[in-house]
């Protein structure tokens, strides 16, 4: 048995104050992270906030406030939350923190020094609510998008893409030369599953601050944000 042993919760949207549901999922993972240390494991446990994005921003300039003041209040009350449930979490990361843009401005400048990233142009649909792109094979049979999406528009726009699909056998090689890389064994097979039988698409991983400001500035192009 490793010696180490990592987990995290979801890194809640800071769109709102935590529920019952926060507090289940928070306490199942204490529960595990205390158990691991039970065995004499290193166990580092960690919770937090994703702050970035357009729904905050959009949230933040409702209420009338700058999106770091916004976050900054309800990043209290989160982090009095995990208090009060008696989290033995390592560490509470949130995203608009300076340590954590510095290390993404770093991994973003490195990736893109290997060339893993290009520009292209994109066409299609956007779901503000999501924060995500959608294709056609995201509508249902009558054409419409699921309400889950909300409000979707029609978008034309460059951005920066993560060539993930020149990864795929890489990807497909280590998880089978590495049984225990996923687990359980389940998963695993319904992982390889996926990608032996789908090409995996290139990801979008900026947004033009022309649309979107409240983000982590791409350290090569001043033009774009980024959030993670």
């Amino acid at each position: 048995m490793s010696k180490q042993f990592y987990l995290t919760t979801a890194i809640d949207y800071v769109n709102g104050e935590p529920h019952l549901g926060h507090a289940y999922e928070k306490i199942i993972t204490d529960i595990i992270a205390r158990t691991h240390r039970s065995l004499g494991q290193e166990v580092f446990y960690l919770t937090g906030l994703d702050e970035h994005g357009q729904k905050v921003q959009t949230a933040a300039k409702a209420a009338g406030k700058d999106p770091q003041v916004y976050c900054d209040e309800f990043s209290k009350i989160w982090e009095a939350f995990a208090g009060l449930l008696n989290l033995t979490n390592a560490d509470f990361v949130r995203t608009s923190s300076g340590r954590h843009k510095v290390f993404v401005q770093a991994v973003l400048e490195k990736l893109n020094d290997n060339g893993h990233f290009y520009q292209a142009e994109y066409r299609g649909f956007y779901s503000a609510r999501q924060e995500t792109f959608l294709t056609e094979k995201d509508r249902r049979e009558d054409g419409t998008f699921d309400p889950i999406y909300g409000d979707v528009t029609e978008l034309v726009e460059h951005n920066y893409y993560f060539k993930l699909g020149e990864h795929q056998q890489w990807l497909i090689d280590h998880i089978e030369a590495n049984p225990g890389f996923v687990q359980p064994a389940t998963r695993r097979n319904e992982v390889l599953g996926f990608l032996k039988n789908n090409t995996l698409e290139d990801l979008c991983i900026t947004r033009p601050k022309a649309r979107l400001e409240w983000g982590i500035p791409l350290p090569f192009d001043e033009e774009y944000v980024t959030y993670v």
